[in-house]
């Protein structure tokens, strides 16, 4: 079956519905046998309706973008506080920016979650240029001078990347880079840019990494 976009939630449910005891764990199974973070779908965080119609990847994917949102510039750290800046954001990027949705795959919250943006099948605009080959994702917050919580951090690096590997959305030889290594911007920020200098995949660049605002 071909994947359907969706924002609210259906009369069965919200799509990767979290229970207590899933939640409490902090994880949810994405197919059988394969444990990945909890992500958190658009119809609970109370995501718009996406503009026209969204252009299909083609997974696997080959390469992983890191953000820092840098407005809002403090990590969110409770579903309600994560959920409104998600609202926030999307609504900036779809009023302000002209985009037909928010822009990030996926943001990473400080309160132990993933928020879905448009996800494993759907075309960003986070990076670009770069768009339909990778994904992108973006940690609420203001990296430049400080790291995300550990916990926020290993979400990502030894949660999700290695998921997404195992599930088919994105290559084994995948490349990891930070969204200034791409774009002239200054994101993810220079200490969250030297964290993931650290992890499985980075690929530098030739020249020094840009440095203009985000």
């Amino acid at each position: 079956m071909s994947p359907r976009w969706t924002h609210q939630c259906p009369p069965e449910g919200c799509p990767w519905m979290l229970d207590k005891a899933m939640a409490a764990k902090g994880r949810f199974s994405l197919s059988p046998g394969q444990e990945c973070p909890a992500i958190i779908p658009r119809c609970m965080w109370g995501a718009r309706p996406y503009r026209g119609t969204p252009s299909p990847l083609s997974p696997p994917l080959g390469s992983i973008y890191i953000h820092h949102t840098f407005v809002p510039s403090a990590p969110c750290r409770s579903f309600a506080a994560c959920a409104r800046d998600m609202r926030s954001m999307q609504l900036f990027h779809q009023d302000t920016r002209g985009w037909d949705d928010i822009g990030y795959s996926f943001v990473v919250g400080s309160d132990g979650y993933l928020y879905q943006g448009r996800g494993w099948h759907w075309v960003g605009a986070h990076t670009r240029g770069h768009n339909t080959k990778g994904y992108g994702v973006g940690y609420v917050g203001n990296f430049s001078a400080s790291l995300p919580d550990p916990q926020a951090i290993a979400l990502v690096r030894d949660g999700l990347i290695p998921c997404a590997v195992r599930a088919g959305w994105l290559h084994q030889n995948y490349t990891l880079h930070g969204h200034r290594q791409m774009v002239n911007t200054s994101c993810p920020g220079d200490a969250l840019f030297q964290e993931i200098q650290t992890w499985h995949g980075f690929k530098s660049t030739r020249g020094e990494p840009r440095r203009s605002p985000p």
